[in-house]
């Protein structure tokens, strides 16, 4: 869907298509055998062009220029730093790095473990990692929320692709999450078991977003494993940073959901268990999302307490 998104973020991933190369050293995670990625990403690559050329994806053409935040800890040993150094190399020669400065942001030098970074400022009255903190600490064992003191990835990779757009500093978040069964978003002859997804997405949106005057940019949130709603509940939604930039910044977010039916750790599905083409505009988790995103402007107009209609949403952001 690269002709719809303005940009994308990775956050402790792999590149696009790696599946084809995993095997039992893990070589798109841990990577404990050391890939030779010099090797590996022409085959990504050949799959990349394949995909093109049947019209499974957008043309790879839409994502010249466009920008890209990439985010590896330095103590992630989930997703090893050769990973996301392949991703940089394969996501850098797509978008044309070497034509245009500014377009690639690397935050790879904070001493953080595998999870999501937020700077400590909504964790809770404990120390990271204690029972009064809903963090854990920065550099040891994986969590899907880790203070890092100073380190707000959120607003990093939002002013990377937005820039003044979002304002200077964040906002408290004012509206609830909207929830949205996602039942009617998946496609003919499929189900929510069989395609690897939660009974429920979540939104964000200010209430300014929800108004037919306004036009609002939209970032499409996916969780990592083990770390959905069906895991977590919602409460980690609205302390992973990103809700007040959401008011600061005029935007709609969105936190569709997968979950633990087809993969037993509640992945989104990147080894094709849900179907062949589970990469691509076919793709059974792929295709609900964007269905439920078409359906956006109606969606918010039906938010309670909302009275007017909204316009369509003029970007989209996917991470």
């Amino acid at each position: 869907f690269s002709e719809s998104a303005t940009g994308v973020a990775v956050v402790a991933g792999a590149p696009y298509g790696c599946n084809v190369v995993e095997g039992p050293d893990d070589k798109c995670g841990v990577d404990s055998g050391g890939a030779d990625w010099t090797k590996i990403l022409p085959k990504l690559a050949e799959r990349l062009l394949s995909r093109q050329a049947a019209g499974l994806i957008d043309p790879l053409h839409n994502l010249r220029h466009k920008k890209v935040y990439l985010y590896s800890g330095a103590k992630d040993w989930v997703v090893a730093r050769t990973v996301m150094e392949a991703v940089r190399s394969q996501l850098g020669a797509l978008v044309g790095e070497t034509e245009r400065r500014g377009l690639l942001q690397l935050d790879f030098n904070v001493k953080s473990t595998h999870g999501w970074v937020v700077d400590g400022s909504t964790c809770g009255e404990g120390a990271p990692g204690s029972e009064t903190s809903r963090c854990a600490a920065c550099c040891c064992s994986p969590s899907s929320l880790l203070a890092c003191d100073g380190h707000d990835l959120s607003g990093r990779l939002l002013r990377h692709m937005l820039g003044g757009a979002i304002g200077p500093s964040r906002s408290p978040a004012l509206a609830p999450l909207i929830e949205v069964p996602q039942a009617p978003y998946v496609a003919p002859g499929r189900s929510l078991n069989d395609s690897g997804l939660w009974h429920t997405a979540y939104v964000y949106a200010p209430l300014k977003c929800r108004s037919r005057e306004m036009w609002c940019n939209v970032h499409v949130h996916y969780h990592g494993c083990v770390w959905g709603a069906e895991y977590t509940g919602t409460d980690l939604l609205m302390h992973l940073g990103l809700v007040e930039w959401a008011e600061a910044g005029s935007m709609v977010f969105v936190f569709p959901q997968s979950s633990s039916t087809v993969d037993t750790g509640g992945c989104w599905d990147w080894t094709g268990e849900t179907g062949t083409d589970f990469d691509t505009r076919k793709g059974a988790q792929l295709a609900m999302v964007r269905a439920l995103l078409e359906d956006l402007p109606r969606i918010l107009r039906g938010a309670e307490g909302n009275a007017t209609a909204i316009g369509a949403p003029s970007k989209a952001i996917v991470v």
